[in-house]
């Protein structure tokens, strides 16, 4: 049987179906058109014998769509979180339930396509890095605003001009906003590359496997260190994964 899997996302929903320990086609779309979703799971031709669901939105607008999903597909429902048990990943938060279950979820997927210590990097709206060792212990992370974010913030609270034309091929910013939209980018790659392979390095000499994902991933991948992969969908991809282990 296939599982459904749901990412309330927190600026968009994605629906997929379980595909072994993959995924099938992603359907997505905004908040503001609930139609959009309910046509999403009403449309889906597939037998799911069960749904599993990721949420990192408010608990009322999760148990909202959620009974969507229950009143059109009557099959059970789970809502993954942090705490939960993960295949070959340990949560290292001080207190797991803290840590996003997005968060858990990316590095599940990452960590299924690899044995090596990895880190993984969700470039959304928020841009999360997270590392993981070689036995599946997470060690740890950092979040920052997303690209967009980083710029939106930056100008809200200064003078700096809103001009949005960025030099996608400079190096250097030679122009004010080609500046801001590289200092988003090269925060992210200094903290993966001081960690990966800089002076703080966690995996001592060790090849370590970068993952990128989320919609910003393209516009920093090739600053990140290289072995380095676009994975999109992360958090769909670690449910799939979860479908295919079920509790560990």
């Amino acid at each position: 049987m296939t599982a459904l899997l749901v990412d309330l996302g927190n600026s968009r929903w994605k629906i997929a179906h379980s595909l072994d320990a993959d995924i099938g086609r992603v359907v997505s779309g905004s908040y503001d058109a609930g139609s959009a979703f309910t046509a999403a799971i009403n449309n889906c031709k597939i037998e799911f014998d069960r749904v599993l669901v990721a949420s990192v939105i408010s608990p009322e607008d999760a148990a909202m769509l959620v009974a969507m999903i229950e009143n059109s597909l009557r099959v059970p429902v789970r809502f993954i979180k942090a705490t939960d048990r993960m295949p070959n990943v340990v949560s290292g938060y001080l207190k797991p339930e803290q840590l996003g279950v997005d968060r858990l979820l990316a590095m599940v997927a990452a960590r299924a396509r690899t044995s090596q210590p990895l880190c993984v990097v969700d470039a959304g709206t928020a841009t999360t890095i997270d590392f993981v060792d070689q036995s599946g212990q997470h060690m740890g992370g950092v979040i920052l605003p997303g690209l967009r974010l980083f710029r939106d913030c930056l100008l809200a609270n200064t003078s700096i001009p809103r001009d949005s034309i960025v030099d996608e091929l400079a190096m250097l910013g030679r122009d004010t906003p080609t500046a801001v939209a590289l200092g988003a980018r090269y925060a992210v790659a200094g903290i993966v590359e001081r960690f990966v392979s800089g002076s703080g390095s966690l995996f001592d000499g060790q090849q370590v496997q970068t993952f990128v994902g989320g919609g910003d991933a393209p516009r920093i991948l090739d600053l990140l260190p290289q072995p380095c992969t676009i994975l999109g969908d992360l958090v769909l991809r670690g449910l799939a994964v979860l479908a295919v282990h079920g509790d560990t």
